[in-house]
């Protein structure tokens, strides 16, 4: 089940700023293994040394949005990736 870990974190994150307790959590530890999901094609793996996904990358990319850090990662380079992905299938 560690493939599922960033959509899980997202969820639970989720639920937690529902609750209005996500200052409970350590946004440091999060926002860290976050960074270490990121290929560095520019999408996210579910889990750290996993591949990149359109899921998990949009899960990483609605957490940092919830700390208010996007601004440390590359969104051109996300994009990019995404566009790709979207290019792929067709």
């Amino acid at each position: 089940m560690e493939h599922l870990r960033m959509s899980g974190e997202y969820l639970g994150l989720t639920a937690l700023n529902i609750m209005g307790r996500l200052g409970d959590t350590n946004v440091d530890e999060i926002f860290a293994w976050i960074l270490k999901c990121q290929d560095e094609c520019g999408g996210f793996g579910g889990n750290y040394q996993h591949d990149p996904h359109i899921l998990y990358t949009l899960s990483a990319v609605q957490i940092l949005c919830m700390f208010d850090r996007l601004e440390a990662v590359d969104g051109d380079k996300i994009a990019r990736r995404l566009m790709r992905c979207w290019y792929d299938r067709y």
